[in-house]
């Protein structure tokens, strides 16, 4: 998963402070890896660079300044198509999903009724992320 496209994508409904912009990535995304500090700006000095996000404001504090960062056009365009590309499909073992579907083939399990499971359970997250 691209950390700068999915930025990009948090940055659209509002500017954010780069720990704003952590935590809402570690709640939707990090279970598994949360991100540390040190890439969250990496990669946004990176996306700076590029011209995909501008600094909105800088608040003046006790300690560092804190910048706060909005998308840019360029910005708005490159996840839009980011979005848009098809992910090519994983056919690695390391995928568990891969796994569980060659192993019920193999058994002589249906592998259709874990689909139709797995799709669900796709369902109810993107029905969840979108309330």
């Amino acid at each position: 998963m691209s950390i700068g496209h999915t930025f990009l994508g948090l940055l659209e409904s509002s500017p954010r402070h780069g720990y704003d912009l952590k935590r809402a990535y570690d709640e939707r995304f990090g279970h598994a890896r949360p991100l540390h500090f040190g890439q969250v700006y990496s990669t946004l000095s990176r996306l700076l660079r590029s011209g995909l996000v501008e600094v909105d404001s800088v608040e003046p504090g006790e300690g560092p300044e804190r910048k706060r960062y909005a998308i840019t056009q360029a910005g708005v365009t490159d996840v839009q198509r980011w979005l848009s590309q098809p992910e090519k499909p994983e056919p690695y073992l390391q995928s568990v999903l891969y796994t569980k579907v060659v192993l019920a083939l193999l058994t002589g399990r249906p592998a259709d009724d874990l689909l139709d499971t797995q799709r669900a359970e796709h369902l109810r997250l993107m029905r969840e992320l979108t309330r």
